[in-house]
């Protein structure tokens, strides 16, 4: 596999999808691609951008999403007119891709139809996989989420297995919780989730860069509904959790800034054994908080997580891929970054851990990241969704010879 990335900032759909291109093309003397992998925000029409794209790549199918910002390994930007491509010649390597519309509502359902899809393209247990769907539902009644944890319930019941090399993102293409979409090849969806398989020689490994800690005593939700935790020992939730860590934050700046996070390695300390759960918003008729996900159900343990603005963890856990990578005689050919729009430094803190990212990265391999709502990394083998959360992913190919 060979790569090379691009990136714009235009606010014009296709001035950005050219330049982006172009960008992408300009250094290397290599044409004609075999693949796109496209990402930009909701301020793009998505048909326009991937015409413009096309029209410079050749007429090749084109594959990602809408996303709340882009990354490459010089440049980053968010809650603008991103536009970030990656032009793949896939030399080789071998990309299947999946995909089921109406998710909205039907994630379960979706997830369970995706699995049986991979058992029938021949999907083998510990290929890698890229799943990327539809996180914002907008309709004439409001926004919702569609959630991840049914997603994934239902691919684990059509495979028997949730996949160990599995990452993926939910998307979105801003803050405003704008209508998003995905690309499909040679088509633009919305409602839809796809799962993007590299069977053969490709290899995938992934670290997970949360950014925070736990600490303070252990919790047991004792009554939920739905997305909605209504009891924490045994307690009213909000009026509790308010007790807990009142007066540094009232109850009404809980949504998008209250983390909790439970741990999935039992016998992991460090901040990556935990699947990080972000409140969405607060319910004050039922003393309710409400959370990204739907997962928090009676009996769930969980501690209060806090933010730490201590970014040199980053770099070690990616250098660690690359380590990996050369003493498996493998070479990395690309790197995709998956960053929780939250973590963006406007929004959630004074650091960008972008940069740290790209410094790290540096110019071994090509960088493409996004800004996501939701995020799914294996933790001991079983991939996980998460919030707060970036997920460093690096692809590697056996070193020939």
């Amino acid at each position: 596999m060979y790569v090379r990335v691009g990136f714009s900032e235009h606010p014009d759909a296709e001035t950005a999808g050219t330049h982006a291109a172009n960008q992408a093309l300009a250094s290397t003397k290599r044409r004609n691609p075999d693949v796109a992998l496209l990402f930009c925000t909701a301020r793009h029409n998505p048909n326009f951008l991937r015409a413009a794209i096309t029209a410079v790549l050749g007429d090749i199918p084109v594959i990602g999403g809408a996303a709340a910002g882009v990354i490459t390994n010089d440049s980053f930007g968010y809650a603008g007119a991103q536009v970030g491509v990656a032009a793949i010649w896939l030399d080789g390597v071998n990309l299947t891709m999946v995909g089921k519309g109406g998710l909205a509502g039907n994630e379960n359902l979706i997830g369970t139809s995706l699995g049986n899809e991979l058992k029938e393209s021949g999907y083998e247990k510990g290929t890698p996989i890229m799943l990327l769907y539809d996180a914002i539902n907008r309709n004439e009644l409001g926004v919702n989420l569609n959630l991840a944890t049914p997603l994934l319930a239902g691919l684990e019941q059509a495979l028997g297995y949730l996949p160990p090399d599995m990452v993926g993102a939910g998307l979105q293409g801003d803050y405003e919780l704008s209508p998003s979409w995905l690309w499909t090849g040679n088509k633009v969806q919305s409602s839809f989730a796809m799962a993007i398989s590299f069977p053969g020689a490709m290899k995938l490994e992934s670290c997970i860069l949360h950014g925070c800690r736990p600490y303070g005593k252990t919790y047991t939700v004792t009554k939920s509904d739905g997305q909605t935790i209504l009891e924490i020992d045994n307690q009213p939730a909000l009026s509790y959790m308010a007790s807990q860590i009142q007066p540094s934050l009232p109850v009404e700046e809980f949504p998008f800034f209250i983390i909790f996070g439970v741990n999935r390695d039992p016998s992991g300390k460090e901040e990556s054994s935990y699947a990080n759960r972000l409140c969405l918003a607060i319910d004050e008729h039922r003393q309710g908080i409400t959370m990204f996900e739907s997962d928090m159900v009676a009996g769930t343990e969980f501690r209060l997580m806090y933010r730490s603005l201590d970014l040199e963890y980053i770099s070690p856990k990616i250098e660690n891929l690359f380590t990996r990578a050369a003493g498996q005689n493998r070479r990395p050919v690309f790197a995709f970054y998956i960053d929780c729009a939250g973590r963006a430094a406007k929004f959630g803190g004074d650091m960008e851990d972008a940069v740290v990212v790209q410094e790290s990265v540096a110019d071994r391999v090509p960088l493409l990241g996004i800004y996501s709502g939701v995020e799914i990394a294996p933790i001991k083998r079983v991939p996980r969704t998460l919030d707060w959360t970036g997920v460093f992913c690096l692809f590697s190919i056996p070193v020939e010879g």
